[in-house]
C-alpha cells in the first residue's frame, strides 16, 4: 500500500530480481544461438556436400558414357540395355536418389529403377553434367541426392548443441545471479553495520547532548554561585570597611570616654594638690586617687592598643598571643578555660594570624557577655592544608538560624563579624548550638605559611 513509510530495518537491497529480468533474454538468446547455429551450419554443409556428391556422380556417369561410346561405339548403338544396367550398378550410391539422362530431343532416361527413382522431384537436390560424345553435346546427365541425410546430420548435431546451449545459458544466467546474491548479502551486511553505527552515533549524540545540557546546568549553577559569591564578597568587603570604621569609632569613643575623663580627673586632682599645699593629708589622698586614675588610664590605653593591633602577634606569634589573651580572659571573667594550641613553629601568614586572633577575641567576648557559662574550651590546631579554631562553652546556648545580618552600629554583631572575616579568607564557619545546651563555634581557614619577608 503506497503512502506508508517503509520499515528501514526490514528493507534490503533487491538487485537479483533486477538482474534476473535483464539476464533472461540474454540467456534465451544464447540458448537459441548455441542450439541452432551448429545444427544449421551442419545442415547447410551437408546439403552442399550432397549437391557436390550429386554433381560428381553426374560427371562420373557422363565420363563413363563418353568413354564407353569411344571404345565401343557398336555397343552404344546395339547394346544400350546392357550399358544402362552397367550404369545403374555404378550409380547405386547411398545418398544418390535418381540419375537421369536427357538427350537433345528432351527424352528422359532414368538410370535407376528402384523405388527411390519415383520420389518427388521437389524433394531432391539436383546437379547436372554435360554429356559430350565425339566433341558433340548430345545431352545432360542429371543426378539427384536425398536431403534426408542432411536433416539427420542436423538432428544429430542439434541434440548435443542444445544441451550445450542450455548449460551455457544456465551458467550465464545463474552465475551472475549468484555473484549478485553474494553482493546483496555483503551490501545488506554493510547497510546493517551502517545502521548500527548510525544508531550508535545517535545514542552517542544523545548522550553528548545530555552531557552538554548537564554541563551547561552545572556551569550555570557555578556561574550563579560565582555571581552570588562576588556579590557576597562585595557585601562583605563593604561591611568589613564599615566594621573597621565602627571599630575605630568604638575605640575613639572608649579613649574619649575613659582616657579623656581620667586625664581630666588627673588634671583636677593636680589643681587641688596645688591649692592644698599646706594640708599634707589632703595632698596624700589626692595623690593616691590620682595614681589610681593614672593606672586605670594606662590600662584603658593598653586595652585600646590591643584592640587596634596587638603587638604581641608581631613579637611572639599567634600561639603566645592566644595563651596571653586566654590568661587575661580568665583573670577578667573568672571562668574556667581549657586551651589546646598546636601550631607550627614557623608560624602562619600575618593576615591569617590576625584573623584567628580577632575571631578568638570576638568568640570569647560573646561567651563573657551572653553565654552565662562556667567553663570554656579553646582548641587551635593546624593540619596540612587548614587551620581550625574551636571555641566551646557550657552556657545558655542559642538558635544559630536566628543569627543574620544586622546594620552597622546595632548590637549583637559579634558572630556576624566572625562570619564576615571567615568569608574574606575563604574559610568555613560552623555553629553548633541549641538553647540550654551550650554552644560550639568551629572556624576552618585555608592555611598559608608565613612569608620570609614577613
Amino acid at each position: 500500500m503506497t503512502g506508508q513509510p517503509r520499515d528501514d530495518a526490514a528493507a534490503s537491497v533487491a538487485l537479483r530480481p533486477y538482474l534476473a529480468a535483464r539476464m533472461r533474454p540474454l540467456a534465451l538468446l544464447l540458448f537459441v544461438l548455441v542450439s541452432a547455429a551448429a545444427p544449421l551450419a551442419a545442415y547447410v554443409q551437408s546439403l552442399r556436400t550432397l549437391r557436390y556428391e550429386a554433381a560428381a556422380t553426374a560427371g562420373e556417369v557422363a565420363a563413363i558414357l563418353d568413354r564407353e561410346v569411344q571404345e565401343r561405339p557398336t555397343l552404344w548403338r546395339y547394346d544400350s540395355l546392357k550399358l544402362l544396367t552397367h550404369l545403374r550398378a555404378i550409380t547405386a550410391r547411398p545418398n544418390i536418389a535418381r540419375v537421369e539422362l536427357i538427350d537433345r530431343a528432351g527424352e528422359r532416361v532414368d538410370l535407376r529403377e528402384d523405388d527411390e527413382a519415383h520420389a518427388p522431384v521437389d524433394e531432391l537436390l539436383w546437379a547436372a553434367s554435360p554429356l559430350v560424345i565425339n566433341g558433340e553435346l548430345v545431352g545432360h546427365v542429371w543426378a539427384a541426392a536425398r536431403p534426408d541425410a542432411a536433416a539427420r546430420t542436423a538432428l544429430l548435431v542439434l541434440a548435443p548443441f542444445s544441451l550445450l546451449g542450455l548449460a551455457l545459458s544456465l551458467l550465464v544466467y545463474f552465475l551472475p545471479l549468484r555473484a549478485m546474491g553474494q553482493a546483496e548479502r555483503r551490501i545488506d551486511g554493510l547497510i546493517a553495520r551502517l545502521r548500527e553505527s548510525q544508531a550508535e552515533l545517535e545514542r552517542f549524540n544523545q548522550r553528548l547532548e545530555q552531557q552538554v545540557a548537564a554541563r551547561s546546568v552545572e556551569l550555570t549553577r557555578a556561574n550563579d554561585a560565582l555571581v552570588r559569591k562576588e556579590e557576597r564578597l562585595r557585601e562583605v568587603s563593604s561591611r568589613a570597611i564599615a566594621l573597621q570604621e565602627s571599630e575605630r569609632r568604638v575605640i575613639a569613643r572608649e579613649l574619649h570616654d575613659s582616657a579623656g575623663q581620667a586625664l581630666t580627673a588627673i588634671r583636677i586632682n593636680l589643681q587641688l594638690i596645688a591649692g592644698a599645699a599646706g594640708n599634707a593629708a589632703m595632698i596624700e589622698r589626692l595623690a593616691t586617687r590620682t595614681l589610681e586614675v593614672a593606672d586605670a588610664t594606662v590600662e584603658e590605653i593598653r586595652r585600646a592598643v590591643v584592640l587596634l593591633g596587638p603587638a604581641i602577634l608581631d613579637d611572639f606569634g599567634l600561639a603566645v598571643a592566644v595563651r596571653r589573651y586566654c590568661d587575661d580572659f580568665v583573670e577578667r571573667t573568672g571562668l574556667e578555660l581549657h586551651a589546646e594550641i598546636d601550631l607550627p613553629e614557623a608560624g602562619l601568614a600575618p593576615a591569617l594570624e590576625s584573623a584567628c586572633y580577632r575571631i578568638l577575641q570576638e568568640g570569647l567576648t560573646n561567651v563573657s557577655r551572653h553565654a552565662r557559662a562556667a567553663e570554656v574550651s579553646v582548641r587551635l590546631t593546624c593540619t596540612e592544608g587548614h587551620v581550625t579554631l574551636e571555641i566551646a562553652d557550657d552556657g545558655a546556648g542559642f538558635d544559630p538560624d536566628a543569627i543574620g545580618p544586622r546594620p552597622v552600629g546595632a548590637g549583637g554583631r559579634g558572630l556576624v563579624g566572625i562570619r564576615e572575616r571567615v568569608d574574606l579568607l575563604g574559610g568555613e564557619l560552623t555553629i553548633d548550638s541549641r538553647p540550654g545546651e551550650g554552644a560550639r563555634l568551629t572556624v576552618t581557614l585555608p592555611r598559608r605559611e608565613r612569608d620570609a619577608s614577613s
